[in-house]
């Protein structure tokens, strides 16, 4: 477990939880987070509706 210390204090992240933590605190707002999400699934996904 991470617990979080200074501007972080108040916040435990569990360590099976932590990538997932850090990858939505990398990418910060929609037009990056949308970004991200059409590169990573271009390839070997096609998108449905």
């Amino acid at each position: 477990m991470y617990i979080g210390i200074n501007q972080n204090r108040g916040k435990a992240i569990y360590e099976e939880d932590a990538f997932v933590y850090a990858l939505e605190k990398v990418i910060c707002d929609d037009y990056e987070r949308q970004e991200f999400i059409e590169w990573f699934f271009s390839g070997d996904w096609i998108k449905e509706d």
